[in-house]
């Protein structure tokens, strides 16, 4: 995690400090104020007296003590029973309790916010951290060791980065036109083709033409989506961040930045005798990664370009894939025009668009095509989703009775799962239920180093293809040969100076997001022209689904793809599950697939089941670095945000959110290696299982002499109170019990459905006479075509047509499969715990409106007891005592995982 100081302004550190002192004062104040006050109560001769004295106490020292009318009506009892011996001294015994019970929770409520001010201050006074990450796998204790060995990986890393973006890869002008023109070698696809290249041409050269495009909002918003990217340092964040909070900055920077869109034709680069400092460094997923230190105004100037253009190709090359996509080579979900026409004859049956092949092409165009380019200026997709979900389970507005959006790749796993249980279900019916079952493939593959060896000759073709101008072509070449210093990206390299980049495009800028996906685009559609699948892609990880032999020609059209267009898959990134079914598999396509496993995330794909399975090796070897990484943290709080962000949605997120297509199979499967996990982390002493609650309270035992912590300070949220830690357990929990059937039991369903229409369907036909199934064959056919159709024969005009014939086609013709289709691949929603009645009325009182997440309810009902006994409330800390801003910042700042190369 960053050092606190590039988090904080100064401003808000020295506000935060002055909060610290000020409740450090008040604490030690309200402890000495009650002891002397509860001596003189304890001084008093007779009961009455000093509950009296108790109640003045009482009055001056507890907060909201003046509006409690249960006060007053205490005094008045008091005076009774200075007379009347009805009310014995054990009652004001009793009253006395309950008002002491409620300063000591006072003083406990006080002793937390002083904990908490503690935590802060370890926080905001912790050095900046020392990353000095080592492969999971090392096994290396020696830090001088760890230490040589991440200079050697640096090194390499810079190394090959040099010897690919220095050296052109000339690709073939005159191939690649060849290739694409084959594809497109009908009147409508050359239709299409010309409408996309007029859409471009018109739209890029009227922005070309824009007098001043740069203004406070489209800067904002460009430099809003700089920030969702990890492209920049803490420093260059928060120099953006200064700028969004300057009116005066924005003006001056939108007129330098106009005055130089004005004569783009003229751009070149500004990057004086030193050019373009490029080094090495960690993402968020840990891996290392080399970047360009670009100018920041620079950076802004082309991040807008890249993302103006990115608005205007995504929806004309959406626009063309409709036009030009292939879906009715699978002759095993498309009926004939026979076909078509019996199912009218015998089902009464007309087309419907509600049907699982119409929202495949639906949600692939809408989720999936194109996923990562920019539909407006404020949208930057982001596939990997790095954020550190550190904000999961906090109190904030939601609707938790409805299941969550997730990411787009959680979305692409489910995806993938459901498509390999609809395709092995392909020609099986109630009758054939457990004797067949249809063959399907998977491919997965990714290409090596893409954006950074990408051929600018293949942009450029690609560029002109489409509809760009020669001055918007010009303008990339110049960008992208941009003068790259090496020198000081690793130890001791030569100092050779800036170099021209001859292949290649920035990472993660916009610019890559429109040439990466504008060649890949290419390889979109020339598998589905070719194939009829549609490839799911998130940038350049690629996934292949179909009948076996369809995926092996799919890959075979990628390699020659790859070939025409100056492309690398990474082997070691690539491979295939094969799933024969009921069938024997072949060994012509088995020997065209690609070798190797498929995996997502910590999942793998069993290639004897179908399922999904955890991968252990890998996790327990992210488990082991996470300890590591856990054991640096220089402050309570980093080690809570660390925690949250690698449990909280690391290991979440790549174990797959539960679904249906998953089955309940999958969450006990994570639930176990999470007990696993957390047995790695903190084992046993002495027979007893360790655990995070007792590993923290030993923390903070040591580190601040804080004993008997209650448990729900672990893991209320900050603003209860607590540290907010998350428990990966509980998420679980709160879903597992609406997952009550498996993948196959709700096939079977609807299998049982099928079968009980199909009859249905037969009793009514059967019931029909021949004149009713006369006006059947007319609705289909006029008169003079009844005799020469072939569709329905004389002879079958009177037998309903078969149940394989009936279930051949539910893929496009059955709406109840839709849906089957859709519920595989929801997500459970969310069963609340049950809140009593007097936890939700404190609760709704202390956070007035604000809805708390399902997390916190449980933790809340499950503590709700001990927190009103000892706090007297469902809180730990006053409101006013919290350093709100400080901790919103920190839960914003992302962790990063220190795993090597």
């Amino acid at each position: 995690m960053a050092s606190p100081t590039s988090v904080l302004s100064k401003t808000l550190q020295s506000i935060t400090r002055s909060k610290i002192r000020e409740l450090k004062s008040r604490h030690k104040s309200y402890e000495a104020r009650k002891s002397d006050l509860l001596a003189q109560v304890d001084a008093a001769p007779e009961e009455q007296d000093r509950l009296s004295l108790l109640l003045d106490a009482f009055r001056e020292l507890y907060p909201g003590a003046h509006g409690d009318v249960s006060l007053h009506n205490v005094e008045r009892w008091i005076a009774q029973s200075r007379y009347d011996a009805s009310i014995p001294v054990s009652k004001l015994m009793s009253f006395g309790r309950e008002l002491r019970e409620k300063l000591d929770h006072q003083s406990r409520r006080l002793n937390m916010a002083h904990l908490y001010s503690r935590l802060l201050t370890e926080w905001m006074d912790q050095p900046p951290a020392v990353s000095s990450p080592a492969a999971a796998d090392d096994g290396l204790d020696d830090s001088f060791e760890l230490v040589e060995r991440q200079r050697q990986r640096l090194s390499e890393l810079v190394d090959k980065f040099e010897s690919v973006v220095f050296k052109p890869l000339e690709t073939s002008d005159a191939e690649i036109r060849k290739f694409l023109d084959r594809l497109f070698p009908d009147e409508k696809s050359l239709k299409a083709l010309e409408e996309l290249r007029k859409t471009v041409a018109i739209e890029t050269t009227s922005f070309m033409s824009q007098a001043s495009p740069f203004n406070q909002k489209s800067l904002t918003t460009c430099i809003n989506g700089l920030l969702t990217e990890d492209i920049l340092s803490d420093e260059k964040q928060a120099i953006l961040q200064d700028f969004l909070g300057s009116d005066v900055a924005l003006a001056e920077i939108a007129d330098v930045l106009n005055t130089r869109f004005s004569d783009i034709k003229q751009w070149q680069w500004d990057a004086g005798k030193d050019g373009i400092r490029v080094i090495p460094r960690a993402g968020l997923n840990g891996k290392y990664r080399v970047w360009a230190d670009d100018d920041i105004l620079q950076m802004i100037f082309v991040q807008y370009i890249g993302v103006r253009l990115c608005n205007i190709i995504k929806p004309a090359l959406k626009i063309f894939m409709w036009a030009v996509r292939q879906r009715d080579l699978d002759t095993n979900t498309v009926p004939t025009a026979a076909e078509s026409e019996r199912r009218r004859y015998y089902l009464s049956e007309y087309p419907t668009s509600h049907n699982v092949e119409d929202m495949r092409m639906e949600d692939y165009m809408e989720t999936f095509f194109l996923s990562q380019l920019p539909s407006t200026e404020s949208d930057m997709n982001r596939y990997d989703d790095d954020s550190d979900g550190s904000d999961d389970g906090s109190v904030q507005d939601r609707n938790t009775s409805t299941p969550k959006k997730s990411n787009i790749k959680q979305q692409l796993l489910r995806r993938l799962t459901t498509e390999l249980l609809i395709h092995r279900l392909r020609g099986v019916t109630l009758e054939n239920r457990h004797e067949a079952s249809n063959p399907v493939a998977l491919v997965q593959t990714d290409l090596q180093w893409y954006g950074t060896g990408l051929s600018h000759t293949t942009i450029y073709s690609l560029m002109r293809y489409i509809g760009f101008g020669q001055d918007w072509i010009s303008f990339f070449k110049k960008y992208l040969e941009a003068p790259l210093n090496l020198d000081m990206a690793s130890d001791n390299r030569p100092q050779l100076g800036p170099r021209t980049r001859k292949r290649g495009v920035p990472m993660a800028h916009a610019s890559e997001k429109l040439t990466g996906e504008l060649v890949l685009f290419f390889m979109d559609i020339a598998v589905n022209r070719e194939t009829g699948i549609l490839p799911y892609r998130l940038h350049d990880d690629i996934w292949l689904l179909g009948e076996p032999t369809r995926a092996a020609q799919a890959w075979e059209c990628m390699q020659l793809f790859a070939k025409v267009f100056g492309l690398e898959f990474n082997r070691s990134k690539t491979g295939s599950v094969y799933l024969p079914g009921a069938s024997n598999r072949d060994t012509d396509v088995s020997d065209i697939l690609p070798a190797g496993p498929v995996t997502i995330g910590f999942l793998q794909l069993d290639p004897e089941t179908g399922r999904w399975t955890i991968d252990q090796k890998l996790v327990f070897a992210h488990v082991d670095q996470l300890k590591k990484q856990l054991g640096e943290c220089n402050s309570v709080l980093s080690w809570v945000q660390t925690w949250n962000s690698c449990i909280g949605r690391f290991f979440s997120h790549t174990f797959g959110e539960p679904a249906f297509c998953f089955g309940r199979e999958h969450i006990s499967e994570v639930l176990d290696t999470y007990t696993k996990m957390l047995a790695r982390l903190f084992p046993a002493e002495n027979g007893v299982q360790g655990s995070v609650v007792e590993h923290l309270k030993a923390i903070l035992r040591d580190r601040f002499g804080v004993a008997n912590l209650p448990d729900a300070f672990i893991f209320l949220p900050e603003q209860l109170g607590g540290l907010g830690l998350r428990n990966p357990f509980v998420s679980l929990f709160l879903i597992r019990d609406g997952i009550t059937k498996t993948p196959d039991e709700i096939l079977d369903e609807y299998l049982e459905w099928e079968h009980a229409s199909y009859l249905e369907r037969k009793n009514v036909f059967a019931k029909e006479d021949d004149k009713y199934r006369y006006r059947r064959l007319v609705n289909i056919l006029s008169p003079e075509e009844i005799s020469e159709t072939s569709a329905v024969k004389e002879s079958e005009q009177d037998v309903f047509f078969s149940f394989d014939e009936f279930c051949r086609f539910r893929e496009r013709t059955q709406t109840k499969y839709r849906s089957v289709y859709e519920e595989l691949q929801t997500v459970p929603r969310t069963k609340d715990i049950h809140l009593s009645a007097d936890v939700s009325r404190k609760l709704k009182a202390f956070l007035a409106g604000v809805e708390i997440d399902s997390e916190k309810k449980w933790f809340l009902q499950l503590y709700a007891e001990e927190l009103l006994r000892d706090f007297g409330s469902l809180t730990l800390v006053d409101k006013q005592f919290l350093p709100v801003g400080v901790l919103e910042l920190m839960r914003g700042k992302k962790v990063t995982w220190k795993m090597v190369l």
